[in-house]
């Protein structure tokens, strides 16, 4: 199936505009004595559209709205008030909290490093003798942002009940947890990125450069969708890769490779947006699964809540978006810890994760009838990257960009480090996909949490979450078993993947016992485990309107 093939190539960016022309300053205080500034989009602001014949080799737009629809300027004199990286450069930032806090926010965690999934035993990050990885393929979602628009309407009707509340009873707010919120001013923006978040990108990038040094060399290939924020965090991870300094004009820095449109009539695999049914399908299910747990973890701790100030009408919806709030507004705050993070008890936490392990599971994963169809697209890109050979299935592919060397290079003439971004929600797509992960009874509705599951959110897909697939060059060894006889001596290539720094178990039929105890599949093994999507990914039976 090949939508619209409108892309945008790596260009030259216009000088940046003059601040008169980027539009008013807003002043972002939150409840500390930090701030961030940034500038809104001019409405007279206007970019270059270039487009060409669908009948010439090469198929190129500038998607103008999506390269700078929210222009900012880190200012030197600013640079106090913004994250700094700790340490290490190659160190992730983090959220100054309790890891049963930070680990509990399912989507909206910070990217940590992960030591194992589920029941599985630790596989170490260190190669096998002899081994050596001979090409990268990351796929990373963007760092951490300010609300979606309803998530931050749901915030901020919870926060308005608490205000008011504690105006009608003011001693009683003053003597309980919520005391804070009567000087709490909520001044979170919506949808783009905060400034934790840029340093996220940031600094993958050039972890991804130390740590692939002899590949770094190459450069990368590196494709984004349009959206806004995941465009600016491609932008901030190639800046890092290449060494450059943080903090930066967010207006000079460079373009990925490839800008691929979102929407329901571009073909798009970071952002598959045209699958028919799944955009059909109803969002807000009271039935789903994740909302049946939300009534039954969450009501009890808006009753508790409630209990503190006369008056206060906490709903389970309330205590959800309050404890996510903690999560967005620790990132607001570079990392330091949210004074809403404090309300909620220890064993409320893990709830809260649980329901997002659900929420993404029966959304966007396996628990949904076409995640693996949608993902499935960019897995046959996958493997074509990994054996060099063109993608030869139809379904979730875009075949005028996949088959051009320009917007699709394949070895041995591309760089050996290739990186996607896109959003969460796809990236459980593609989890679904390959088959990692999979917890062999689906998630109950009805909780508990299962002890020692594999679909943990805040694991699989927190801000800046990165799943970088590798290819290896290996000995023939004894103990890597296979599938295919070899003579000894051989060196073969292989898998591995890696998420956010923890190796993953590859539990695939194909792969043998080295794929659960090394973490490693020989590359003819893998390839026959995605037969799947290699086999179209049943796009038109799970996309198709009934």
């Amino acid at each position: 199936m090949d939508g619209n093939p409108s892309i945008s190539t790596k260009l030259t960016l216009d000088p940046l505009p003059t601040l008169d022309k980027l539009g008013e300053m807003e002043s972002l205080k939150g409840n500390t004595s930090q701030q961030v500034a940034y500038f809104s989009r001019s409405s007279s602001s206007k970019y270059p559209l270039v487009s060409f014949s669908p009948s010439q080799k090469r198929i190129m737009v500038i998607i103008a709205s999506a390269l700078l629809l929210r222009v900012l300027w880190l200012a030197p004199s600013s640079a106090s008030t913004l994250p700094q990286p700790r340490g290490s450069l190659s160190q992730m930032p983090q959220y100054d909290l309790p890891t049963y806090i930070s680990h509990s926010i399912g989507p909206y965690s910070a990217r940590y490093s992960v030591q194992s999934f589920g029941g599985y035993n630790h596989i170490p990050n260190d190669l096998p003798h002899g081994c050596n990885v001979v090409q990268v393929n990351i796929l990373q979602r963007h760092g951490a942002r300010y609300p979606t628009s309803d998530s931050w309407s749901s915030i901020a009707s919870a926060v308005g009940k608490i205000k008011e509340a504690s105006l009608l009873y003011p001693q009683a707010a003053a003597d309980s947890p919520l005391a804070f919120v009567s000087k709490y001013n909520f001044t979170l923006g919506t949808d783009s990125l905060v400034d934790f978040g840029r340093l996220q990108a940031y600094t993958s990038g050039k972890y991804i450069s130390d740590h692939y040094h002899h590949l770094s060399l190459n450069g990368t290939f590196i494709r984004s969708t349009s959206k806004d924020r995941v465009l600016e965090s491609a932008r901030w991870f190639e800046h890092g890769f290449e060494g450059r300094p943080f903090p930066f004009p967010i207006g000079e820095l460079e373009l990925p490779d490839v800008i691929i449109p979102t929407g329901s009539s571009n073909n798009n695999t970071l952002s598959v947006d045209n699958c028919a049914a799944a955009e059909a399908a109803p969002e807000d299910d009271p039935d789903a699964p994740n909302m049946q747990w939300l009534d039954i973890y969450a009501t009890p701790i808006a009753k508790r809540l409630n209990a503190f100030i006369p008056g206060l009408n906490l709903t389970a919806t309330d205590a959800n978006a309050l404890m996510s709030l903690c999560g967005f507004d620790t990132a607001f705050q570079n990392g330091n810890a949210s004074p809403w993070c404090g309300i909620f008890k220890k064993a409320e936490w893990a709830d809260n994760e649980y329901y997002w392990d659900l929420e993404k599971y029966y959304g966007s994963s396996y628990g949904s009838p076409y995640a693996k169809a949608q993902g499935s697209g960019w897995v046959n890109e996958l493997i074509a990257r990994l054996t060099g050979k063109p993608i030869r299935v139809t379904g979730a592919v875009n075949a005028t960009l996949d088959s051009d060397s320009k917007t699709f290079p394949l070895p041995p003439s591309s760089p050996s480090i290739f990186a996607d971004f896109s959003s969460d929600n796809n990236i459980a797509h593609m989890i679904a996909a390959l088959g990692i992960l999979n917890d062999p009874q689906p998630l109950p509705g009805h909780g508990p949490s299962p002890k020692n599951h594999l679909f943990v959110a805040s694991k699989l897909v927190p801000f800046s979450t990165s799943l970088v697939v590798e290819k290896l060059a290996c000995p023939r060894q004894v103990h890597f078993q296979s599938h295919d006889p070899a003579k000894s001596g051989e060196r073969d290539e292989y898998v591995r993947m890696i998420l956010n720094e923890g190796v993953v178990p590859l539990d695939l039929v194909e792969c043998g016992r080295i794929g659960i105890k090394l973490g490693m599949c020989r590359l003819g093994d893998f390839v026959r485990s995605q037969s799947f999507s290699q086999n179209g990914g049943d796009w038109d039976n799970a996309c198709s309107l009934p």
